[in-house]
């Protein structure tokens, strides 16, 4: 059976390969390309974690710091700037990322845990396809992990035309790819889930429109399950999709000519995602950051959507061009 509400991931780049030829391997995390970070610092037996180490961002720059994580990284400390997961800081199986400004102290790993060869340690490879465009789900556990291997035809940008949940892979709008997923001898730790079996929050499908995963986790902060103290996780927000894009408003006049069609652009779907998450209307505050690059914008703006419980102030970031959506979250 169908399911229309599926999870979905940001995409990291705006190039798009020409249709039918194999694409590199494309992760859900950006990854700088020069290598660096300061010494990792001695273990800690006690928290159950190989060790920690200090990663900062600085003047907005994306900052990489080499260790070999185990697949399991969480924030110690925050000690400047804004730190999301996904947003302004990630891993991978070699190194932790950050961006934005983010200065936070991680730990990694598990302590004594045999190593794993970073790129051979997923479960296994699925071939998903969209077949004259339509949406198609490939049911296989990724323990909320999930990797591009190799695109077979139509445009695969993460979170746009591919994504997934916890128990299946999803494909839409002739996106056909192989996916590797999962890990490798995944073996349970005695008490709390691994971190790694959790995953970050991935957005969902909603009344066909993608709802970024920081819209969601902004929605579910602080909402309890009705009698019960459990946390109202980001895909039971929505109980209902509401109807139609929120009322936008957005005067764009002091931006660049050559940006507005862009950040109209980006507006546009931010209003939808606001519309069907039961938002009503969606107002442009100010600008904070506007650069272009790859062939389109990337914008960074305070805005403030209006709900029937209220308000909420909050941040989007958007990668676009004037036809295009290739990145858009919230936070």
């Amino acid at each position: 059976m169908r399911n229309h509400i599926v999870s979905a991931i940001v995409s990291t780049s705006l190039a798009i390969g020409p249709a039918g030829v194999p694409a590199f391997a494309q992760t859900t995390l950006p990854v700088p390309a020069n290598p660096g970070g300061p010494q990792i610092q001695p273990p800690r037996p006690s928290d159950g974690y190989k060790g920690s180490i200090r990663c900062e961002s600085r003047n907005n720059q994306m900052q990489r710091c080499n260790v070999r994580t185990d697949n399991r990284v969480a924030i110690k400390r925050v000690l400047g700037g804004r730190c999301t997961a996904n947003r302004t800081w990630g891993y991978s199986a070699r190194q932790i990322w950050v961006s934005g400004n983010c200065r936070a102290e991680f730990h990694y790993g598990y302590a004594g845990a045999v190593p794993v060869q970073p790129g051979n340690d997923f479960a296994g490879t699925v071939r998903c396809e969209s077949r004259s465009g339509r949406y198609q789900q490939c049911s296989v556990t990724t323990h909320g992990r999930v990797e591009l291997a190799r695109r077979l035809g139509g445009t695969c940008n993460a979170g746009r035309q591919w994504g997934y949940t916890a128990n299946f892979i999803w494909v839409n709008n002739g996106c056909r790819a192989d996916f590797r997923y999962g890990y490798n001898n995944l073996v349970p730790l005695p008490g709390p889930e691994p971190e790694k079996k959790k995953g970050p929050s991935t957005g969902l499908i909603i009344g066909g429109i993608v709802v970024a995963g920081g819209l969601l986790a902004l929605l579910a902060s602080g909402k309890k399950k009705a009698g019960s103290n459990e946390d109202v996780a980001p895909e039971e927000v929505v109980s209902q999709p509401g109807s139609g894009p929120a009322a936008l408003s957005a005067d764009l006049g002091q931006l660049p000519a050559a940006a507005r069609p862009s950040v109209q652009n980006c507006m546009n779907d931010a209003a939808r995602q606001i519309g069907v998450t039961g938002g009503t209307r969606l107002s442009y505050d100010r600008l904070i950051h506007l650069e272009q690059g790859n062939g389109g914008w990337r914008i960074r703006a305070a805005m403030t959507a209006t709900y029937p419980e209220g308000a909420r102030t909050m941040e989007i970031y958007c990668r676009a061009t004037p036809t295009q959506i290739v990145q858009l979250d919230f936070s």
